[in-house]
């Protein structure tokens, strides 16, 4: 039996890519809704080039995280603090903006995104301390299972912290 580090490796991988497609998918489809929302996170900077540059990374991220690379876990945490100072700058501008992360939805700025960031910082951090190595295939399918189930929780984390909070955080 192999040691766990591995799987807890290879499910911080899979969490990190598939809370990125997600957020990559939701950029695609509400393309103009994402642009417009940049000026209330990032005032000051060209909207049209961050918006670029955001899927990018983000996409960046995902090829080096599929390819096996530890430098993705570096990118996607860089990317998520930058997310997470984004909004909470934002907010202590008290700004009225949203955050379009995940595309056409668009959830008020709040702590709840800073929060779901921090959780997405430690996902990366935790995949680039685990050593990879050997794996068995009813390991990988465990993995990818719970890794699919905490990426759900994350993508869906305004609308569960809307449920469970009052969003006045």
């Amino acid at each position: 039996m192999p040691y766990i580090e591995p799987y807890i490796e290879l499910g911080c991988r899979a969490v990190l890519c598939l809370v990125f497609l997600a957020a990559l998918a939701g950029k695609a489809t509400g393309w103009r809704a994402f642009v417009s929302s940049v000026p209330g996170l990032a005032p000051g900077l060209p909207a049209a080039p961050v918006a670029v540059a955001v899927p990018a990374g983000e996409s960046a991220a995902v090829v080096l995280l599929v390819l096996g690379e530890r430098a993705g876990f570096v990118l996607a945490a860089v990317l998520l603090a930058a997310f997470a100072a984004a909004i909470l700058l934002a907010l202590r501008r008290g700004t009225t903006a949203t955050c379009r992360c995940f595309g056409v939805a668009a959830a008020p700025l709040s702590r709840v995104q800073v929060v779901r960031n921090l959780l997405l910082i430690a996902v990366a951090v935790t995949g680039w301390v685990m050593p990879g190595g050997h794996v068995e295939l009813a390991g990988v399918a465990l993995a990818l299972v719970a890794a699919a189930v905490l990426a759900a929780v994350l993508v869906l984390f305004d609308d569960l912290a809307d449920l469970l909070l009052e969003r006045n955080l």
